[in-house]
């Protein structure tokens, strides 16, 4: 009995020190890895992590079935190949579609020694004519990150193939601190198996941090990214800047970012895109005390193209609340309850308004499923003189779409 006390007790002893050794390991990662898309999600995935000095870094991975304990394959990543805030970006290709991957990142000091490895992930890749899959829309984070985790978590329940943020995902945009221990310590869980998708909000203030913080589908404007578009299955999503104007040149930006969202939605609609979703940050339509009736100029602008190429729903943040709207055939999408201080409406709501509500940390599931798109407002917490209530997760609004032929 003794014997078996001792050998019980060791084994107890070098458990706890693995356990200990793995939290050392993943707490090297300033940021943990998380997932991007780049042009193709059907094939290729993005992964990206950030650490306190150059290393170089190996990603293994499989296909889930193929996994027994053992990766089959790997990417080595240099350590000069990071930015100068050591943020590493790497691209894994040639994967096969609709099939679920496991991976893992190893970071090694120059002499090849292994110095931290990351939890393991998982991603599904996405397929050409993937018409049943659910992912959802959230904006407004920047204030209180442990409102903004319950959210997440909140998310994750319900398994979602990309999350797309409206912006405004930071309280100020040149800080690192709010970058790594607010917004991606919120995100992390979901991130690491989820892809991660967004657009400029204003408290970004356009700055470097949010360029080389993600990688994004292609587009145009600052990096190639400012705007942005990508086919996920039948579904066409296209990120905007509404900040353009506010930023050196900015008529010229604008005009290139209109020619531009022309000629994407033109050419998804000729390449059979079954529907059409546009993100951006301030809202066209709005009852919000502080924003209505939403932003004039940007509406004439930017309205009449999503009738004529008919975009089938519009997510918008800035306003910290949720509402849906309608106009001349457009659904409008105001979804800010990511964790920001939330707000509420006029007394009167504006023509088209359709929705309302208040005081609520939410998010929209948007679920495909062949020829619909149900579009669903989640309820996560309700927030009251500073009080944070979790509520039932049951849908508070929604919209059913018919695709388009």
């Amino acid at each position: 009995m003794k014997i078996l006390l001792r050998r019980s007790s060791l084994f107890l002893i070098l458990l706890a020190l693995l356990l200990v050794s793995g939290l050392a390991q993943e707490q090297a990662f300033i940021r943990s890895p998380y997932l991007g898309l780049d042009s193709n999600p059907s094939s290729s995935v993005a992964l990206s992590w950030k650490v306190a000095e150059p290393l170089a870094g190996v990603i293994h991975y499989a296909t889930a079935s193929d996994y027994v304990g053992k990766f089959t394959s790997e990417l080595d990543v240099s350590a000069e190949s990071g930015s100068k805030h050591h943020v590493y970006h790497a691209l894994l290709t040639n994967l096969k579609p609709d099939t679920e991957y496991v991976y893992q990142v190893e970071l090694e000091d120059s002499g090849g020694k292994t110095v931290a490895v990351s939890a393991q992930g998982h991603f599904r890749t996405a397929a050409p004519d993937l018409d049943k899959f659910t992912f959802a829309v959230y904006g407004d984070t920047r204030t209180y990150p442990q409102r903004h985790r319950l959210v997440i978590e909140a998310m994750m329940k319900d398994k979602p193939r990309l999350v797309v943020h409206t912006g405004d995902l930071v309280e100020f945009g040149g800080l690192d601190s709010l970058w790594d221990e607010r917004f991606f310590w919120a995100i992390a869980p979901l991130a690491r198996d989820v892809p991660f998708l967004a657009v400029l909000g204003n408290h970004e203030q356009n700055s470097p941090e949010y360029y080389e913080g993600f990688v994004l589908p292609p587009g145009g404007g600052q990096e190639k990214k400012e705007w942005w578009s990508v086919d996920y299955g039948i579904v066409h999503l296209v990120g905007l800047d509404t900040n353009v104007l506010t930023l050196p040149h900015g008529f010229a930006r604008m005009e290139e970012q209109v020619d531009w969202l022309k000629e994407d939605l033109a050419t998804a609609r000729e390449r059979g895109a079954r529907f059409i979703f546009v993100f951006f940050h301030h809202p066209l339509f709005s009852s919000s005390i502080a924003y209505a009736p939403g932003n004039t100029g940007l509406r004439q602008l930017w309205h009449p193209i999503f009738v004529q190429y008919g975009v089938d729903a519009v997510f918008e943040g800035h306003c910290h609340s949720y509402e849906r709207l309608i106009e001349d055939g457009v659904n409008y999408i105001v979804t800010g309850g990511g964790g920001a201080p939330l707000g509420g409406f006029k007394g009167e709501h504006i023509p088209g308004s359709v929705k309302a509500i208040s005081g609520i940390l939410h998010y929209v599931r948007v679920t495909i499923g062949g020829d619909r798109a149900t579009l669903e407002m989640i309820p996560v917490a309700k927030v009251s003189n500073g009080r944070v209530t979790s509520v039932p997760p049951e849908p508070r609004d929604r919209l059913v779409i018919a695709a388009r032929r």
